[in-house]
């Protein structure tokens, strides 16, 4: 595995010092460089997943129950599935992604659901590697900070943990398999921009307050001191090179802009005082800027206005339930 991770990098630091083919030719032909960050969000899809569900509780709208699941690299995922009260199955069913700091059962991630059971979604939330039940001594939880090779590891993981959770709805009845749909906030956003690039069976997506530009945001990190104490590194050329290496592989500029002409919704906040103005400008200008894509800035900080989720809801109503 580290052999085959190794010629990848490889193979990557080759394709961006040399010429590729032009992506004019088709936006679904990857130039050679896009390739092998692709291949780094490839599984075997005839995995097993061994799940198991057990029945947590009940909400106004929804039944939750716990669930785990087999993923790549023998990692088992803890999630919550919530089926709604109301509607007809087959069901949509959207993936709600947790940000920094975050898990499964975050509030703000428990509110989603119920808000997406009450117009007939299910709602699946999982944790990101390091993060809920999958927390490590001496493991960050902060798998967007890109100055670290176990981040890039573990951003691979998480996102290829997602495309895992989109084979386990697809294997349910109950689940409307092409209706699938996408709800992340802050780091969940940014791995949602990956996930959307990666994986055509995202049929929508919410992103709520991403970012992107990983390597121009460390370049400049001291003019943005709330960021710097969230993201505590000095800049010397030795990190420079890790976060330049370990970008290519997961910095949401280079992904979100596969995602068209698929409906995107991406929140940006005026007063943002976690992610910069830039790194939303970054991923907002990579995204494929076409007539489904709607971009909405929200006058708050990096915590949303709670009235965002009546648009999420009409969001997720007009592109998934029909």
């Amino acid at each position: 595995m580290r052999m085959l991770r190794a010629l990848q990098g490889a193979l990557l630091l080759l394709a961006i010092t040399t010429a590729t083919y032009a992506y004019a030719i088709s936006p679904s032909v990857p130039t050679f460089s896009e390739a092998c960050r692709l291949a780094w969000y490839q599984y075997d899809s005839d995995l097993p997943l061994h799940p198991t569900l057990k029945p947590l509780d009940t909400t106004s709208t929804g039944i939750r129950y716990l669930l785990t699941y087999d993923s790549i690299h023998d990692q088992r995922v803890t999630a919550i599935l919530a089926l709604p009260k109301q509607g007809k199955a087959p069901y949509p069913a959207v993936i709600v992604m947790h940000g920094s700091g975050g898990n499964k059962d975050s509030s703000y991630v428990k509110a989603s659901a119920e808000m997406l059971n009450g117009i007939g979604c299910a709602a699946l939330s999982i944790d990101a590697q390091y993060c809920g039940d999958r927390k490590r001594p001496e493991r960050s939880g902060d798998i967007f900070l890109p100055n670290s090779y176990t981040a890039r590891d573990a951003w691979v993981q998480t996102v290829v943990d997602l495309r895992r959770a989109i084979d386990y709805l697809q294997s349910r009845p109950d689940i409307a398999k092409n209706r699938i749909g996408y709800l992340g906030f802050s780091m969940g956003a940014m791995l949602g921009s990956v996930l959307g690039g990666v994986d055509s069976r995202v049929a929508a997506l919410c992103l709520a307050v991403p970012g992107g530009g990983f390597v121009q945001i460390a370049e400049h990190i001291a003019s943005y001191p709330l960021l710097r104490a969230h993201w505590p590194i000095t800049i010397n050329p030795q990190v420079m090179k890790v976060i330049q290496s370990v970008s290519q592989i997961t910095d949401p500029i280079y992904y979100i802009g596969r995602i068209a002409p698929r409906p995107m919704l991406i929140f940006t906040a005026k007063y943002d005082e976690i992610i910069p103005p830039a790194a939303s400008k970054a991923l907002v200008t990579a995204a494929r800027n076409d007539k489904n894509l709607r971009v909405i800035e929200v006058n708050s900080g990096h915590i949303l206005n709670p009235e965002i989720i009546f648009t999420i809801r009409d969001w997720f109503q007009k592109h998934l339930l029909r």
